[in-house]
């Protein structure tokens, strides 16, 4: 078994969604729900590093964001808000719909929080496994921001250049701020030399 979203991977079982068929965007006076019946392509866990740990199975979020990036070629945090607005819907638990507790715009924010928490693990061709961020944004700057699987991402070109570009101003950001850390310069050559070493297997 080897790459990223190998299909069959995850034998958690089937999951029920009731999907908003409308796309991305919330329709307020026309709303379908339509059941879906599927089984995550991938196995997800939740990143601990997040320090974001719903109580949830990772892999029914997963299966949920999948069946949305798959039905709209990618998926926003709106699309997965609604997606889990209906109290049938297998991801409804994952935000808190007590509006005197919390306000739609922090419900806005759960939905990024936990797309952006999950991680999908896999095993790569030296058979090792690897965990990785399982979805990434790909829609380019000051436009909605707009997630895929890091496996459909990387496989586009112009999408991998986009996605790529950000890490590189991220990475500088990051180095920029940490400059006065002596150790830092050491540590991201070490990282660097693994990933040498991995690129050259």
């Amino acid at each position: 078994m080897s790459g990223i979203g190998t299909a069959g991977m995850v034998s958690q079982g089937t999951v029920v969604l009731g999907m908003v068929s409308q796309g991305w965007e919330r329709q307020a006076n026309r709303k379908e729900i339509v059941n879906v019946v599927f089984q995550p392509k991938r196995n997800y866990e939740w990143n601990p590093d997040t320090g974001y740990h719903p109580s949830i199975d990772a892999n029914i979020v997963g299966g949920v964001i999948e069946q949305l990036e798959e039905q709209n070629g990618g998926v926003t945090a709106d699309a997965f808000l609604e997606a889990s607005r209906p109290e049938n819907s297998p991801t409804h638990s994952v935000f808190e719909w007590n509006d005197g507790i919390a306000a739609e715009n922090w419900r806005k924010h759960q939905s990024r929080t936990t797309i952006n928490a999950l991680r999908v693990v896999y095993i790569d061709r030296q058979g090792e496994e690897q965990k990785v961020s399982a979805f990434i944004r790909t829609s380019k700057p000051a436009t909605p921001t707009v997630y895929e699987n890091i496996h459909a991402a990387l496989s586009d070109e112009n999408k991998k250049e986009i996605v790529l570009d950000r890490l590189r101003k991220e990475l500088e950001g990051f180095v920029i701020r940490n400059s006065h850390i002596e150790e830092l310069a050491d540590l991201l050559e070490e990282a660097s030399e693994k990933a040498r070493e991995r690129k050259g297997k």
